[in-house]
């Protein structure tokens, strides 16, 4: 039999023992299982080992099944396309951060910020999770230079605006043959995301109680091999919600009632089955390069619901979101009028004539802009 004390993971030292047919054989198999031991959970992961392995582990263990389906197939699309053919090959402890913050560049150049944003988010976590396993000292990604994206104004219809491109669309025989208008109409009313509103069922609306409402708890998605299908929560688990319908939304809700061929889902396809967000979008792109409105896509209709109810709080509960932080930063358009303070900057504009000044007591100017040779002071005038 061989022992030793080992310190455990925990921190707590501990009596470790094996035995063997020889006291060699016993001691080797002590020292293995102290090997072994010392390991922490993915252990087989060190420094010489492949970054791509540990962004496949990182990927099977953090992600898939953890995440909503279209953000797992987005975190892959960013593995796939450009963190494993950028950084895949390099060992562990060849990631440094000068080599992330160059990857970071490049992708930058080549893809645009907002891609080179993802692959920082998820170059991250595959780091993070190498740190945890003792492979590196410290994530390497926390000292990269910052991926600069620009920040575009908030694009929202006004009221005026819309009013007009509702007449349009609802003159427009395509559109309307596309199904387009009330899709349209419903999103801007509820401040939907389209795929909130191509999964939406009759089941989820009240429209008989004194406040009509709608329960959004669902979104149409793409599943490879399976095809459109609803998936039993919305984006995020505070986009679940129910909405007051305001009255427009109402009347074009029952009058889609009325139509046989709305059996189960209020914006079915043409064949009676979940309408996939981007047949609706072909149909809007359609319109609105005839109609004038190239700038406006689905999104801007959740912005221009955010926009016309103004009001931060007010906004994001209509939207979803879990705060207004992000309400105020990418929804509502930023306001050009400051406060009027008039009144307490009035004071420097009284009258400056030498008369004026010299009934006044003036202390000198210190700090920054103490006195200067040559500069005029009010107590040496006259």
């Amino acid at each position: 039999m061989a022992y030793a004390r080992f310190r455990d993971y925990d921190g707590v030292t501990r009596i470790v023992e094996r035995t063997g047919a020889t006291g060699a054989k016993a001691e080797n198999a002590l020292k293995e299982a102290l090997v072994e031991r010392a390991k922490v959970h993915g252990d087989d992961i060190s420094g010489d080992t492949r970054l791509k392995a540990v962004a496949e582990q990182w990927f099977a263990d953090e992600i898939m099944g953890a995440k909503a389906y279209n953000t797992e197939r987005r975190y892959r699309e960013v593995l796939d396309l450009m963190v494993l053919p950028g950084v895949g090959m390099l060992a562990l402890r060849e990631v440094t951060v000068a080599r992330c913050d160059r990857f970071l560049k490049l992708t930058a150049e080549s893809h645009g910020p907002s891609a080179a944003k993802h692959a920082k988010t998820v170059l991250s976590g595959v780091l993070g999770l190498a740190t945890r396993l003792g492979a590196l000292e410290a994530n390497p990604i926390r000292d990269v230079a910052p991926v600069r994206v620009e920040t575009k104004d908030v694009e929202a219809l006004t009221l005026e605006d819309v009013q007009l491109m509702r007449t349009h669309l609802y003159a427009d025989e395509d559109a309307i043959a596309r199904d387009i208008p009330h899709g349209v109409d419903f999103m801007l009313g509820t401040s939907a995301r389209i795929g909130e509103a191509m999964s939406l069922r009759w089941s989820d609306l009240n429209l008989d109680a004194d406040l009509p409402t709608v329960l959004i708890h669902t979104t149409a998605i793409f599943v490879k091999g399976s095809g459109m299908l609803i998936q039993p929560h919305p984006k995020r688990t505070a986009s679940r919600r129910e909405i007051p319908l305001p009255g427009f939304v109402v009347r074009v809700l029952r009058e889609r009632a009325a139509d046989p061929s709305h059996e189960d889902l209020v914006f079915p396809s043409a064949r009676g089955k979940v309408r996939d967000p981007n047949n609706f979008r072909k149909g809007w792109d359609t319109f609105k390069k005839r109609a004038g409105y190239e700038w406006v896509h689905p999104h801007v209709f959740r912005k221009t619901a955010a926009a016309l109810v103004e009001d931060p709080e007010l906004a994001a509960g209509l939207l979803g979101h879990a705060d207004s932080r992000v309400t105020k930063a990418h929804y509502l358009p930023r306001t050009t009028l400051a406060p009027d303070v008039r009144d307490r900057l009035e004071a420097m504009g009284d009258d400056p004539s030498p008369t004026h000044r010299n009934q006044r007591a003036v202390s000198p100017i210190r700090g920054k802009n103490r006195e200067r040779p040559g500069a005029f002071r009010a107590d040496q005038a006259g």
